[in-house]
Formats: structure tokens, C-alpha cells, sequence
């Protein structure tokens, strides 16, 4: 007989207590199947090759809440992911430019969709399913939950704030034509116009070596991101060849100069782009528009998040922090930081305005304060706040 291991009793009884206490189902893997026909009325313009793929591949290594009602007929996808933090500070003697050596990893979840059925919105019912994800990842230490909407508004109410601008491309057509990319799909080396440097699609032996590529490209520059593996890439692969997209890299004499995610029933069809030169980012690119705010995030689990973050020298601070879902994280706290990290403790709040050191030195909401930590926007500007190493700024282009 099996065994059932420790943490998969306590993941079982996380679940069934969120359950519970929400009043909401996490489906397991056959009836999340279930929730297909609520996506494809919740985003019409979901071909079925998308669907297939997703359906048969990926809804098994996501979580679903849901509302039923005979069906489903609320339902939130929740995918992890593992994202990279910069390390603060920086390494001793480290005088290179930034490796993965220099970031630690973090879970970080994906709110990849969430959907009612028409006549049963505007009653709470995803109001429910967002407040138990929250709690679940809570509660299971995560640190950061993300969102990839345009539904600001919405979001904001449950303490998201916007982190990342997602660039919008399109192909510069003098360089790179749709012609081309279709031959480099069918297996083509195509020529550009430099010498030596060809366009071509990536296959799955490549993976690997395009992950490396990207990998040590953005940590040079940014202070959260998704890590990258061929793992990763295959499933990304796998999306976009589901809705007519392909992964593609430009190669100089053998080597990878950049690599583009280019998603053919997009919008934005350059779904993301990283090159080692901004020169060529903006030789076979062309910018459509000014950038778009795409990622929004909390923070979930305040410790496990406050532990990546680190300051110059001994700081202290008292701050106001408003949660409009996480009570643990609601309230008027002392934070401590210094080079090996911070935490903070929560203080009376009745004897909170006896002592000038306890009165708070800032008023913020959880997701104001998960902006400011990844550079997105400021939150106070004096010496205290000039001397914390931020992990920012996030780069995050997942939608699910």
C-alpha cells in the first residue's frame, strides 16, 4: 500500500480547513476537468487547441478553487511557480555582474484565471474564492501571490497594487517577417541580414541552453522574476504552439543573441522578449505602445517575505499597515531590518500613541508596501527608507 507522506496529510487537512472555512471546493485533478466550459464562456476567444492543452496537461499542477451549485459555477485557478529574489546584499567581494548565484528562490503563485457564471455574479462569490487562496497560500508560508489583469480596480479591493509594465512589440518587418518565422517554425535555419546570424525556431533540445540563456540575462537586471528552466519552456512551447505561437531565438556564429515567445492570437503577439543587447531588442523590435501595467501581487505571508529583505546597517521602523484579507498582516507594527534580513512585530495598538517610538513613521496597504519592495513605487523618502535594499524592479510576463 502507498504510503501517505507527512506533508501530504497536512496539505489534505490545509485544504479541507480552507474548505470549510470558506465554504468552497479545491477540486482535485478529474473534477477541476470540470471547470472547462465556465473558462471558454468566462474568455470566448479561448481556441480549443488552447483548451486541449491546458485541460490535459497543465490543470493538473494547479490548484482550483470552486463554488458549485449542482456545476461549477465560480472557479479560481491558482498556478506555482518558483520566482527568483535578488539577494540582499550582495555577495562578499562580488565585483562581476549578477549571476544566479546572487538570487534566492520564493514561491510565488499565479491567479492565472478567475470566473463566474453570469447570473450568479455580483453575490461574493468571488470575493470567497480570492479570500480562501489567500489564506491557503498563507498559511502554506508563500510569500507573494501575482495576478496578471487589467482589472485593477477589482484587484486592488483584496490588497493587489501593480509591480510590473509589460513593453508592447511588435516585429520590426524590414528585419524579421512572418514569412520568415514560418519557415524557421518548419525547421528552417533563416538568414538575417547581418552575417553569420540566423533566426530559428526553438526545439526541445534547446530548452535547456535557452533557459540558461534567460536566466542569467534577467538577474543582471532585475530583482524578481520567474525562474526559467526547460521544464518551463517546454509547457510555455506547448502553449503557444496550441494557439498558432512559436518560441524563436536569433543565433550568431552559435551562440543565442536574444530568444522571443511570439503568441499568434494575441494582442501583443511578442508575448516577451530578452536579448543580452538592448541594441538588438531594438533592431528587430519595433515599440507598438507605452508599456502596459500587466502583474499585480501581494504580499501573502509577511515573514517568510520580510526574511529576503535586507538594509544597510540596523533600521528601524514603525509602520501602519492595512490588509483588507489577512488580519496577521493588518495593523501598526515595529519593523526591524538589517543586513541579514528583517522581520516585524506587531504592537499594542492602545499603547501605540503613549510613545513617540511606537507612533507609525508610515501609513501603507499590503500591496503599496509589496510595490515599494520591488521598486514599482515609493513609499517614504528620508534615510530610513533609502537604506533598504529593494528586489526590484519584477519582471513577470506568466499568464498561466
Amino acid at each position: 500500500m502507498e504510503q501517505i507522506t507527512e506533508a501530504e496529510l497536512a496539505e489534505q487537512k490545509r485544504k479541507e480547513m480552507i474548505e470549510e472555512e470558506f465554504g468552497l471546493k479545491v477540486l482535485d485533478n478529474k473534477s477541476a476537468l470540470n471547470t472547462r466550459n465556465l473558462w471558454k464562456k468566462a474568455v470566448p476567444n479561448s481556441s480549443e487547441g488552447f483548451l486541449d492543452y491546458y485541460y490535459e496537461s497543465r490543470i493538473k499542477e494547479n490548484l482550483v478553487f470552486a463554488l458549485e451549485d449542482g456545476e461549477v459555477y465560480s472557479m479560481l485557478h491558482l498556478v506555482p511557480y518558483f520566482a527568483a529574489i535578488r539577494r540582499n546584499p550582495p555577495l562578499p567581494g562580488a565585483r562581476r555582474l549578477p549571476c544566479m548565484a546572487d538570487v534566492v528562490r520564493i514561491d510565488a503563485n499565479l491567479i492565472s484565471i478567475a470566473a463566474t457564471q453570469k447570473e450568479y455574479r455580483k453575490k461574493g462569490s468571488m470575493k470567497k474564492l480570492i479570500c480562501g487562496a489567500l489564506e491557503y497560500q498563507r498559511r502554506k508560508n508563500v510569500p507573494l501571490c501575482i495576478a496578471n489583469t487589467d482589472n485593477q480596480e477589482f484587484f486592488e479591493q483584496f490588497g493587489f497594487h501593480y509591480i510590473y509594465d509589460q513593453p508592447q512589440y511588435e516585429l520590426n518587418l524590414e528585419m524579421i517577417t512572418i514569412e520568415m518565422l514560418k519557415r524557421a517554425a518548419d525547421g528552417e535555419s533563416v538568414p538575417l541580414n547581418q552575417q553569420n546570424v540566423i533566426l530559428t525556431a526553438v526545439d526541445n533540445d534547446r530548452l535547456l541552453s535557452l533557459a540558461h540563456f534567460v536566466n542569467a540575462n534577467l538577474c543582471r537586471y532585475y530583482g524578481l522574476f520567474v525562474i526559467r528552466s526547460a521544464v518551463y519552456y517546454e509547457r510555455l512551447l506547448d502553449e503557444l504552439k496550441s494557439d498558432g505561437g512559436n518560441l524563436y531565438q536569433i543565433v550568431e556564429n552559435g551562440t543565442i543573441q536574444g530568444y522571443f515567445a511570439y503568441a499568434q492570437n494575441e494582442d501583443c503577439k511578442i508575448r516577451e522578449a530578452v536579448f543580452e543587447k538592448e541594441s538588438d531588442m531594438e533592431r528587430y523590435f519595433q515599440k507598438s505602445k507605452t508599456n502596459k501595467p500587466a502583474a499585480m501581487a501581494r504580499i501573502v505571508n509577511l515573514p517568510e517575505m520580510l526574511k529576503h529583505i535586507s538594509s544597510n546597517g540596523k533600521v528601524t521602523i514603525a509602520i501602519q499597515m492595512q490588509d483588507p484579507v489577512i488580519a496577521e498582516n493588518n495593523g501598526l507594527f515595529i519593523w526591524y531590518l538589517d543586513e541579514k534580513g528583517s522581520r516585524m512585530e506587531r504592537v499594542d495598538e492602545s499603547k501605540g500613541g503613549e510613545e513617540p517610538s511606537m507612533r507609525p513613521e508610515v501609513s501603507t496597504t499590503i500591496g503599496a508596501f509589496t510595490a515599494f519592495l520591488f521598486e514599482y513605487e515609493k513609499l517614504k523618502q528620508n534615510l530610513k527608507f533609502d537604506s533598504i535594499y529593494l528586489s526590484g524592479p519584477a519582471w513577470i510576463n506568466e499568464k498561466y
